[in-house]
């Protein structure tokens, strides 16, 4: 499954927004278009987007229970993150 990522840092407004695949079983993966290869999300060489991986992985996740077509939002301290399973 695609997971469309959106996250609104709270303290300066920068959006980051990045696709994720897996699912919950296989785990989920970034794949980084500089280096041309699927790598594990905490793996992820951009510190924002990694940033905000781990985020989504401490929360209590929505990422590893919606299914296609849903969508979930998590307010972290540091950003605002809504994710779209398609």
């Amino acid at each position: 499954m695609i997971y469309k990522i959106k996250a609104t840092n709270k303290h300066n407004g920068e959006i980051i927004e990045f696709d994720l695949e897996g699912n919950a079983v296989e785990g989920f993966c970034y794949f980084d278009e500089e280096l041309k290869e699927a790598t594990h999300l905490q793996e992820v060489r951009d510190n924002k987007i990694r940033e905000v991986n781990n985020n989504i992985i401490l929360h209590n996740s929505p990422i590893y229970t919606i299914s296609s077509g849903e969508t979930a939002i998590i307010d972290s301290m540091s950003f605002e993150i809504l994710i779209k399973a398609e």
